[in-house]
């Protein structure tokens, strides 16, 4: 809730995680973070996949919560990016501009923003989007931060396609620092817990598993964890094996999370990104 002795800005956009995300400081932290559902993938094989070399659509949801009284031009700009977990390298995709009311009176989404991510893409691709307010003169802040900045948001999935009888699984991603100084990250798997499965199994058409106890592995580090040192702007690749505690069934699926978070100044972390990894049987 705002102090009733800070007036509210005549423009407050924010791109939902869910339904009455104001993106206020003491917003909870949304679960999954790396799954936003304002931003939305059409003309694909699947929300979370894309054709190399050909076209397609994204749609970016935007709220205003501002308490000014005329619609607020705002203007939306989508990247793509290597899967990863501290963005620092982002390609462009495509923008729109669209029109928000104030006061959170509706939801407004963009025309489709068509883009094409080249064939010399890997497998598989995050996409962030950012909107400003094309009216402000105020500074843009352009260091991706998706978890504590309501202007930024991401769709960071990637699709682990399994055979129905297998167990076993790898997945290599990027570590990154988005800052400039050089920093310590420790580097956290886990499964996802059962709020984050819900909500991404509407869009997957698919019934969500929770396995707590699957075995995870971080090559660069011990067991599930890993520490690394980024010089600014640096990426390193990281890998990721695991075993699932028992094979999946056709229609069903279940997340691996990665998480990365700043260890330079705080030793209980402060997030800074993540990665989801989807593990789901092929149809047969």
């Amino acid at each position: 809730m705002n102090n009733p002795e800070t007036p509210t800005p005549s423009t407050q956009l924010v791109i939902p995680y869910f339904h009455g995300d104001r993106g206020l400081p003491d917003r909870p932290i949304p679960d999954p973070w790396y799954y936003c559902p304002s931003i939305r993938v059409t003309g694909t094989p699947g929300p979370f996949t894309y054709t190399p070399g050909s076209p397609m659509n994204v749609t970016v949801d935007v709220a205003n919560y501002g308490a000014g009284t005329s619609v607020a031009a705002a203007g939306v700009v989508v990247w793509w990016a290597d899967p990863t977990s501290g963005f620092t390298t982002l390609n462009w995709f495509g923008q729109a501009v669209v029109a928000v009311p104030s006061h959170g009176t509706y939801v407004a989404r963009t025309k489709p923003i068509t883009g094409t991510i080249p064939v010399s893409a890997p497998p598989h691709v995050c996409l962030l989007a950012r909107v400003t307010a094309l009216a402000s003169s105020l500074p843009q802040d352009a260091t991706p931060d998706p978890i504590n900045e309501p202007h930024w948001a991401q769709l960071n999935l990637t699709t682990h396609p399994v055979e129905p009888e297998q167990t076993d699984f790898a997945f290599t991603w990027q570590a990154g620092n988005p800052g400039t100084e050089r920093a310590s990250y420790r580097l956290l798997a886990r499964p996802a817990d059962e709020a984050a499965l819900q909500s991404l199994a509407h869009s997957l058409h698919a019934t969500p598993v929770t396995m707590p106890d699957m075995d995870l592995r971080i090559e660069e580090g011990e067991g599930p964890v890993a520490t690394v040192d980024l010089d600014g702007g640096e990426r390193q690749d990281m890998h990721l094996s695991g075993n699932l505690s028992r094979a999946l069934e056709r229609g069903t699926f279940t997340v691996v999370e990665v998480t990365q978070f700043d260890v330079t100044e705080n030793p209980d972390g402060v997030p800074v990104g993540a990665v989801g990894l989807i593990i789901q049987p092929e149809e047969g």
